[in-house]
């Protein structure tokens, strides 16, 4: 592609688009050219604030003659649908996670992707943190030795609040609740360090909320490796971000501060995590941890780069179709493994779900 700007039509304008949206503005060699969602109002607000073009439906928004690539932040529900179309009409794909509610679905629109000749990230944009880069370059450099375990979680105090309303309140929409907002993420970047899963063990249950979906989770996590990784995630408990990685010469320990008090206050502040990121590496031969001083920047433009950079010059992110199959399948997993009691091989239940 040349080195024209790439012009994005954005589908689904809910609060995730709000968030999207700043980081396509703030990143060189890309504008959001159009946008839809069903209600004209706030197509037509969002349009306004963003400076794009509010169009009456998503085929036209596919149709729109300077859209190049299609973000889908839309239900889950939907995406298939919506990717399938952004496929034949040959738009390359930035969409949220999960990929689709189905391993089946995600693995057929991996394959068309590929076949196409285009492009499609997903949005794992935790692993963007300047955190999570250097425990990465200090991995691939040997610094920290052979990666033993992983011990992550990510856990806030909204799910007190869900109501029917929400998309999160549904565990058709959001099976295993936390775990599937939230842990997610975590899958990703465990998968990213320590390589892939291959036994999924995982728990369950409802204590606080009035949802479908559980509130408190936990999973064990198996790497081929022989790594293990324990993540956490709850909906009912003070907000807390945080990465701990244990290698044989050294521990790895990221953490956020994350703010408690208003709702936008702590959206704004995770957005901006690197302005709130605590890294300490504790050697093994060093009685007390070493302070990193990390490089300031922000994951959503961080991500956004990246997909400029696979479109432009074809340098593939790590967030790949075959990506958002696997974190979704490992979810997956874990709901069976909450629901039956036993751990889940991975490679049989893949091949059970049509990957």
């Amino acid at each position: 592609m040349s080195n024209k700007s790439i012009g994005v039509g954005i589908v689904g304008l809910g609060k995730w688009a709000e968030v999207i949206g700043p980081g396509i503005r703030d990143t060189e060699g890309i504008d959001i050219t159009a946008c839809y969602t069903r209600t004209q109002e706030n197509r037509e607000d969002f349009a306004r604030r963003y400076g794009c073009e509010p169009v009456g439906s998503y085929e036209d928004l596919l149709a729109h003659p300077r859209v190049d690539a299609v973000a889908i932040l839309s239900s889950t529900t939907v995406h298939g649908g919506q990717a399938f179309a952004a496929i034949d009409a040959g738009k390359h794909l930035f969409m949220e996670k999960p990929i689709t509610p189905t391993i089946a679905e995600g693995v057929e629109i991996a394959k068309k992707v590929e076949e196409a000749g285009l492009i499609m990230q997903m949005g794992y944009e935790t692993r963007c943190m300047a955190g999570v880069r250097h425990i990465k370059r200090l991995l691939d450099e040997g610094h920290l030795g052979q990666p033993v375990a992983c011990e992550v979680n990510w856990s806030h105090d909204l799910g007190i609040r869900l109501t029917p309303d929400d998309w999160n309140y549904y565990a058709a929409n959001c099976p295993g609740g936390p775990l599937m907002q939230l842990g997610i993420h975590h899958v990703f970047n465990a998968m990213l360090l320590l390589g892939p899963i291959k036994k999924v063990k995982a728990i369950g249950a409802t204590r606080l909320i009035d949802a479908e979906v559980p509130d408190i989770t936990g999973a064990i996590l198996e790497h081929t490796s022989g790594a293990t990784t324990y993540l956490g995630c709850y909906y009912f408990c003070p907000r807390r971000w945080h990465l701990n990685l244990l290698g044989t010469e050294g521990n790895a320990m990221l953490n956020l501060r994350l703010p408690q008090g208003d709702v936008k206050d702590y959206l704004i502040k995770l957005l901006d995590a690197d302005s709130i990121t605590d890294l300490n590496i504790h050697w093994k031969d060093q009685a007390e941890p070493e302070s990193v001083d990390l490089t300031h920047g922000n994951m959503i433009v961080e991500e956004i780069k990246e997909f400029v950079s696979w479109v432009r010059d074809g340098r593939p992110s790590d967030a790949n179709p075959r990506a958002g199959v696997e974190t979704l399948a490992v979810i997956l997993a874990a709901v069976e493994s909450m629901e039956t009691g036993k751990a889940v091989e991975m490679e049989a239940f893949l091949a059970a779900n049509g990957a």
